[in-house]
């Protein structure tokens, strides 16, 4: 799934990934302009409430990743900084 240029509305249906399923994920830091990608199983779809009465809702998705070296961490990615999600 790709969620294109279009930065406002992720293009991302979060109904089509499913919880324990394994995934390669590009997201972008947009305060360093850099995008990095990871593999990781999909652990939980997280609704974080709006701030404001005409915000959306932040939707963040929790992945455990592990490291060729070390222990496995959780790494939590807003829906909207995903380029792109892909299963694995």
């Amino acid at each position: 799934m790709d969620a294109g240029a279009d930065r406002s509305k992720p293009r991302i249906d979060v109904a089509s990934l499913q919880v324990g399923g394994l995934y390669r994920v590009d997201w972008r830091h947009e305060q360093l302009r850099r995008t990095f990608r990871f593999k990781g199983t999909l652990q939980a779809i997280e609704e974080t409430p709006a701030a404001a009465d005409d915000a959306e809702p932040q939707t963040t998705l929790a992945f455990e990743v592990k490291p060729r070296f070390g222990s496995a961490t959780v790494q939590r990615v807003e829906l909207a900084t995903i380029r792109t999600i892909q299963p694995a």
